[in-house]
């Protein structure tokens, strides 16, 4: 009689000093860590050192990386032109950081604009979090109303408003038709429910017709054209998103903080998908591996900013001490280097592909009912009776979580890195062999699924 597969138990016996550090952190930090998305049971892999598409742990354990801590890494780890740009920044301007502004960032924002079709504006920020927020404030103060629209499912950073319906339950979540606001964090003000518009993704009859109900109030949408990196908008609900809002001039914003450099193709989603909207929102790859962020789009609208053009008294405020740091310019610029040599994406979506549908021949040569989902080099891996491409936050409440949970541990114990249940992410650094390294493990963590039931 096979012996029961224990994948958690596996992950622990290889991962003793992770729990010992864990165990020491908790005593200083809440949870044991500085943000909760880092978090998963029993403890979390504690990182010593990464290279390339490789990462090791205290436990002198290495992996195949496919967190890229969450997605920023797209040319892997400690990649040489990047810290090449890095130390080269630090000799030439001796410094870190300025104060006064520099070149990089004129230089950046010109970047930009040649790259996505919106990016008439650019400014800066520390994260996508605060992207999102400030491009908000901005569409509120352009706009002089108060309330947004976002959808259901999508996350747009760790704020009030974004928190609105993230992850709410089947109880809580009102009819799919018409999604009721949800707070998905303690200490969400009622203020914010009522100001926050939910809509259903994937959805054109149903979101075209809230988006016409409330007319009036609305500044803005904002919205992940790809939600989580790897639901897809279905292009005729996105070119109905875009014509409404443009009919009823609510400015539309694209949160591609996680698409925006790893579809199939330089330029996000709005390139993919022919879509332009008004204000779009970047960060992870932009910074080259540093805190980052920038929210960019029409002249008319960013201008609410501009001190030359509006008094004090009449402008949306937007600061930030670090915004624009020079060198996390500096790592961006040299990562965007890269990914717009031709061989780039093509040998992303190749790697990519290899990986993918070798998982999908493994689900099927083993029976297993699961299935990759994912545009670009970001996709996550479905558990369900019903395999179907998910296309919105509630069919993903109705994956097999058990199943999923084993299969992550499984290869967690045999050195494939990522996060439990969330995507995976490639790089350029991702090999051959890696892939054929991570399918091997893969077969025999489902094997050993399928024997024990």
């Amino acid at each position: 009689m096979n012996a029961p597969f224990d994948p958690v138990g596996e992950y622990k016996s290889r991962t003793v000093k992770s729990a010992s550090w864990f165990a020491r952190a908790r005593e200083h930090l809440p949870g044991g860590v500085t943000g909760n998305v880092k978090f998963y049971h029993p403890y979390p892999v504690f990182a010593k050192k990464a290279k390339g598409s490789h990462l090791w742990d205290l436990d002198g354990n290495e992996y195949i990386d496919y967190m890229l801590c969450f997605g920023p890494m797209i040319l892997g780890h400690g990649h040489p032109r990047v810290m090449k740009a890095v130390q080269e920044q630090l000799d030439r301007d001796g410094t870190t950081i300025f104060g006064p502004p520099h070149e990089l960032e004129c230089l950046m924002a010109e970047r930009l604009n040649t790259i996505f079709p919106c990016a008439e504006r650019v400014r800066f920020t520390n994260s996508g979090l605060e992207a999102t927020l400030h491009a908000l404030r901005v569409c509120r103060g352009y706009k002089s109303r108060n309330r947004v629209a976002k959808f259901e499912g999508h996350y747009h950073g760790c704020y009030d408003e974004a928190l609105v319906s993230l992850t709410p339950s089947e109880e809580t979540a009102g009819p799919y038709t018409s999604p009721q606001p949800v707070a998905c964090s303690l200490g969400t003000s009622e203020y914010t429910l009522q100001s926050t518009q939910v809509l259903p993704f994937n959805d054109a009859e149903d979101t075209v017709r809230l988006l016409k109900e409330h007319k009036n109030d609305l500044a803005a949408v904002i919205m992940e054209p790809v939600q989580r990196g790897f639901i897809g908008s279905d292009p005729e609900f996105l070119k109905a998103v875009r014509e409404t809002t443009e009919e009823l001039d609510i400015i539309l914003i694209f949160d591609e903080v996680m698409s925006g450099f790893r579809m199939d193709r330089l330029g996000g989603a709005q390139t993919m998908y022919g879509v332009t909207p008004d204000l779009m929102c970047l960060g992870k790859v932009i910074g080259g591996g540093f805190p980052a962020g920038a929210f960019l789009g029409r002249e008319d609208i960013m201008d609410v900013m501009n001190p030359l053009t509006r008094s004090k008294d009449n402008r949306v405020f937007h600061g930030g001490t670090f915004n624009g740091h020079p060198t996390v310019l500096a790592a961006g610029m040299a990562t965007i280097d890269v990914l717009e040599e031709p061989e780039t994406y093509p040998y992303l979506n190749r790697i990519t592909a290899k990986l993918e549908n070798g998982l999908n021949d493994l689900f099927e040569r083993t029976g297993i009912d699961a299935t990759t989902s994912g545009p670009g080099s970001t996709f996550n891996i479905i558990f369900a009776k019903e395999v179907e491409m998910p296309r919105s936050y509630r069919d993903c409440m109705h994956f097999d979580a058990k199943l999923r949970m084993q299969f992550d541990y499984g290869l967690l114990a045999r050195g494939i890195h990522f996060h439990p249940d969330k995507p995976f992410y490639m790089c350029t650094e991702h090999s051959d062999e890696d892939v054929e390294r991570t399918l091997a493990v893969s077969e025999e963590v489902l094997k050993k699924m399928k024997s024990s039931g």
